[in-house]
């Protein structure tokens, strides 16, 4: 696969969508790049652009605000880049949408450029999230988009990423700080075999009915026997009982499809989101 065409020598911009994953299962791999998740998921249009501009010294912003020890710096020494590094998203930082694994994926497809093959972008973001301990599967659902099952997780060429056709579907998100990181997760070997047995009975009732309802059904499920949804976001999904919804892994953020009546419960909580399930993966824009 190679990126979409358009480049410039001096600057360029990249996209990822944001991705929400509903219910997972950590593999047993050591080797870094085997080593992730299988799972469903939802790649969302919302997400995370960034533009580079070459210069003399590194500069590092997300919406406007200069960061240090950044994931889109690390790309960038890994890539002999110098310049301004400018990342952009409605969504927060923390707050389960992948927005990690899209500053690694963008930085680097924009700094690489045109007629790059993405599975070089795809192993060095991948490699990144699981040292940094900030995800398990995000990289692969960005690269991919869409509604998805990740039948194999880790990079490429090991992965296996299946799509699963859906019309045009409106989805509402209230992002929200999350108070646990995902590295305390994913290693708690404790709270990964529970994860584990969880996501195996999830994973297997799910491919029985592949629909998108029942991937939020069984998600909200999981998350909460997995001991994943905490008090402030339990008491979201108890203000919607008889909704479709669940929380976006591993955060306190609510997902669900759109309708008016739990776009309107959402609002007593925060300021939700409205956006669509995301065609693409990561693209030059």
């Amino acid at each position: 696969m190679k990126l979409q065409e358009k480049y410039s020598e001096k600057f360029a911009e990249a996209f990822s969508p944001g991705s929400a994953t509903l219910f997972f299962i950590p593999n047993k791999f050591k080797d870094i790049r085997r080593k992730g998740s299988k799972g469903v998921a939802i790649c969302l249009e919302t997400g995370m652009k960034t533009k580079i501009i070459r210069g003399e010294e590194t500069e590092v912003r997300f919406n406007g605000i200069p960061i240090d020890n950044s994931i889109q710096e690390e790309v960038a020494n890994l890539l002999g880049f110098r310049g301004k590094i400018l990342s952009t998203s409605e969504l927060p930082p923390s707050s389960g949408f992948g927005l990690s694994a899209a500053a690694a994926l963008t930085t680097g497809a924009a700094i690489s450029g045109n007629n790059t093959r993405i599975g070089k972008i795809y192993n060095m973001a991948h490699e990144i999230e699981i040292r940094r301990g900030t995800g398990l599967g995000d990289v692969q659902s960005q690269v991919n988009g869409g509604f998805h099952i990740r039948l194999r997780g880790g990079s490429f060429p090991y992965s296996i990423t299946e799509n699963i056709l859906e019309a045009e579907k409106e989805i509402i998100l209230l992002p929200y700080k999350k108070k646990i990181p995902t590295g305390e997760i994913i290693n708690s070997e404790n709270m990964v075999e529970n994860i584990r047995r969880n996501g195996t009975r999830a994973f297997a009732s799910f491919l029985r009915r592949p629909t998108l309802e029942n991937a939020f059904t069984l998600g909200r499920r999981f998350a909460i026997e997995s001991g994943l949804v905490l008090p402030h976001a339990m008491s979201i999904l108890e203000d919607l009982e008889d909704k479709v919804a669940s929380v976006s892994l591993i955060g306190e953020s609510i997902i669900a499809p759109y309708d008016h009546e739990t776009y309107e419960i959402l609002r007593k909580h925060g300021n939700p989101i409205i956006t669509k399930i995301s065609r693409n993966g990561i693209v030059i824009v």
